[in-house]
């Protein structure tokens, strides 16, 4: 009971914050001249109103459609590729970490107009774009668990006769799991953002085309309110990728207490 009106008290002190930001936001759009900023009371109705209509849940879908597209292919070869050069080949990883290095360093934003002309506008370029984005992270993490591998355990388990198979699912992976974790809350951060900047600069659909297309309608509080839809869907996923986390790495946390 009390663990409970502890944790209830955190939330309380958490939310004096927001609920300010909220206030401070609705004094501060009556003090400036009207048609800059929309109160947060008109702002969450238009929200509502798109909510109701469909409207913004159907985008929503669109955008998170592409956003696992483009995830799960970089998840399918970078894991893999992650596992084998951090493993068995290192000499191949040490002959490529500077390339792959380099195509990471690569600014994806300012590579966006690149996609548009390979791709179109449509959602190939889309799940391109997140593919590319969360490539990187997602790789260098896999290889850097690999690589973190006690060799000793290893070695202790092929004298117990693991197979192949058995050393991959019995030490290697749950000792990379750490790593991995750490490359998917990057890549999935990266790909959500990467998916609203690429709508915005061309599409048709999703939420940044959404949101662009309020802004040039002059839809003043559905812009304010797909903004603010747009941090705390990101707030959301980055919370969700957290619990998993915790969830999964749970044994390792026991063993840290002890």
């Amino acid at each position: 009971m009390s663990s409970f009106w502890s944790r209830l008290r955190r939330v309380g002190y958490g939310s004096i914050p927001i609920i300010l930001f909220f206030i401070f936001w609705e004094i501060g759009a009556g003090l400036v001249p009207k048609g800059v900023i929309s109160p947060p009371s008109e702002v969450i109705k238009s929200l509502w109103t798109a909510a109701t209509s469909d409207v913004l849940f159907k985008q929503t879908a669109v955008s998170l459609g592409r956003v696992g597209m483009g995830f799960a292919l970089s998840i399918l070869v970078a894991l893999p590729l992650g596992f084998l050069l951090g493993t068995f080949f290192q000499s191949a990883e040490k002959l490529l970490l500077p390339f792959f290095r380099m195509c990471e360093k690569l600014n994806p934003f300012a590579i966006i107009p690149i996609f548009m002309i390979f791709f179109g506008i449509g959602t190939a370029e889309k799940v391109a774009i997140v593919f590319w984005a969360t490539l990187w992270p997602l790789l260098f993490n896999t290889m850097a668990g690999a690589r973190a591998v006690d060799y000793s355990l290893i070695r202790a388990a092929r004298s117990m006769g693991a197979t192949r198979r058995e050393l991959f699912l019995k030490v290697i992976l749950p000792y990379a799991l750490p790593n991995i974790f750490t490359g998917v809350e990057i890549a999935a951060q990266l790909s959500f953002f990467m998916i609203i900047a690429s709508e915005v600069i061309g599409a048709s659909t999703g939420l940044g085309w959404y949101y662009i297309s309020a802004t040039t309608k002059y839809q003043l509080p559905l812009m304010y309110g797909i903004i603010l839809y747009i941090t705390v869907l990101s707030i959301l996923i980055n919370l969700l990728f957290g619990r998993l986390k915790k969830h999964f790495l749970v044994w390792k946390e026991a063993v840290q207490i002890h």
